[in-house]
């Protein structure tokens, strides 16, 4: 077909050219691709361009890259440990339901901490603006923009000086519940998907469920991609393929938790889960990073204890990936300085190619396993930590507070957290404009009593 006039030919141009910037990520070299990009589009040709596109999706990394990181399932489960290695859930059903509870209060504290500071990614940009407002280090929502601030006096930070409309309104004393996010609306569709098709979705539910009830408007990254291609008729794993700037980003670490919940003490049936979803928008450490944290949480349900958790997560991860490499590493920081600064310059010096994508899965994950760490089990130090480490701070906290909330249970959560919320969530997902915080936690517990492992 003879048509760089075809309506889709630029699409599909640049389309290729954000692929073959994900694929640099995988060990390509970038000048080869390039070359074989123009020789494509050197002909004219849509055809000529859908080929090398097909071809570079099934295109394996090149020998000698270090890394094994495969996308199927088969080869994925294929290095999961056996499932009477991990702790069952040994509670009463009430104690699930307090835990529940806790782990939906403890996602919305840990989004809402987070949420202004979004798009200040810089640790030191974060901490020059909780100094100004007098809430350095961080252990609440951070005080309001006092009066009288001298932006002149404010070096090098725009927070002050930008628009955001969170800025002064999600501060201590200024809001009155959860505000819209899409770490929040997540959850409450990935909770859909569960009630209306139970554990054995499909990709296709779960993909179809977040287009049936969430406008394009309140996606971004990868999610947003997911939605585009899908309105294009894409299926998965095309969706996530298919001019994805976001391919390895944390899209499936924010949709994860209610494949977590909805598993206690059965890690694999989490990862199985969250596995399903994340597929529709990630590949490779972002897949994993959902898998990860769903497994996390499940496990986090059995025992309480987060940091034992992650040894059990981590094994639900291929072991020669990038990601089961970086929960080694930060493992290993964090057990040898007490210092979080200190381990937060070692992540961003680690993964200073994928830092200034400020929400992929590597770092951020990396941080949020900094907080756990350096939280030590309390709920507002590990909250604290997680934000003021930078990058994707909504999304970081919400997965932290979400963890937090698994392992300590409604009593482990101060009062200053939840009490503000008025247990209300303001939602942009297709019929729930308001969401009871006790309700959609009363249903998931509905959902997990069916498949804990006990």
């Amino acid at each position: 077909m003879k048509t760089a006039t075809h309506p889709v030919y630029e699409i599909v141009l640049a389309a290729l050219k954000t692929d073959i910037q994900q694929m640099v990520e995988e060990g390509h070299a970038e000048g080869a691709l390039q070359q074989e990009l123009a020789a494509a589009a050197g002909a004219g040709s849509l055809d000529a361009l859908a080929a090398l596109q097909e071809e570079l999706w099934k295109r394996p990394s090149p020998p000698g890259f270090p890394y094994e990181e495969p996308n199927d399932w088969e080869t994925i489960a294929s290095f999961f440990p056996a499932a009477e290695s991990h702790a069952r859930f040994r509670g009463s059903d009430a104690e699930l339901e307090d835990r529940l509870l806790a782990g939906w209060q403890g996602r919305c504290a840990g989004c809402q901490l987070g949420k202004p500071l979004e798009g200040t990614t810089w640790p030191d940009k974060i901490k020059q603006v909780l100094e100004c407002v007098g809430s350095w280090p961080l252990d609440d929502y951070m005080n309001p923009t006092p009066a009288g601030l001298k932006l002149e006096e404010v070096a090098d930070c725009d927070f002050f000086r930008r628009g955001n409309e969170w800025r002064n309104t999600l501060c201590k004393g200024r809001f009155s519940d959860v505000a819209p996010d899409d770490d929040i609306h997540y959850a409450i569709i990935s909770q859909m998907v569960l009630e209306q098709h139970g554990a054995e979705f499909t990709s296709a539910q779960a993909l179809g469920t977040l287009l049936q009830v969430i406008p394009y408007s309140c996606l971004y990254a990868a999610g947003r991609n997911m939605f585009r291609t899908a309105a294009f008729g894409f299926a998965t794993p095309h969706t996530a393929l298919f001019g994805n700037p976001c391919r390895q980003s944390l899209g499936a670490q924010i949709r994860c938790d209610a494949f977590g919940w909805a598993a206690p003490g059965n890690p694999a049936l989490a990862a199985r889960m969250a596995y399903k979803d994340a597929v529709n928008s990630q590949t490779r450490n972002g897949i994993y990073s959902g898998m990860f944290f769903a497994a996390l949480m499940a496990d986090t349900l059995a025992h309480g204890d987060p940091l034992r958790a992650i040894a059990t997560a981590a094994q639900y991860v291929p072991p020669r990936s990038r990601f089961a490499e970086m929960i080694r590493r930060v493992t290993a920081w964090c057990a040898e300085a007490q210092d979080w600064q200190a381990v937060n310059a070692k992540i961003y010096a680690a993964y200073e190619t994928e830092a200034p994508k400020f929400n992929h899965s590597l770092p951020n994950a990396a941080i949020v396993l900094l907080g756990l760490h350096a939280g030590r089990g309390d709920f507002s130090r590990t909250l604290g930590v997680t934000v003021m480490a930078g990058l994707d701070t909504d999304c970081t906290g919400a997965t932290a507070g979400s963890i937090m909330g698994c392992a300590l249970g409604t009593s482990g959560i101060p009062a200053r957290w939840v009490e503000p919320f008025h247990d209300t969530i303001r939602s942009e997902v297709k019929g729930l404009p308001v969401v009871k915080i006790s309700e959609i936690a009363a249903r998931m517990a509905a959902v997990a009593k069916r498949h804990a492992r006990r």
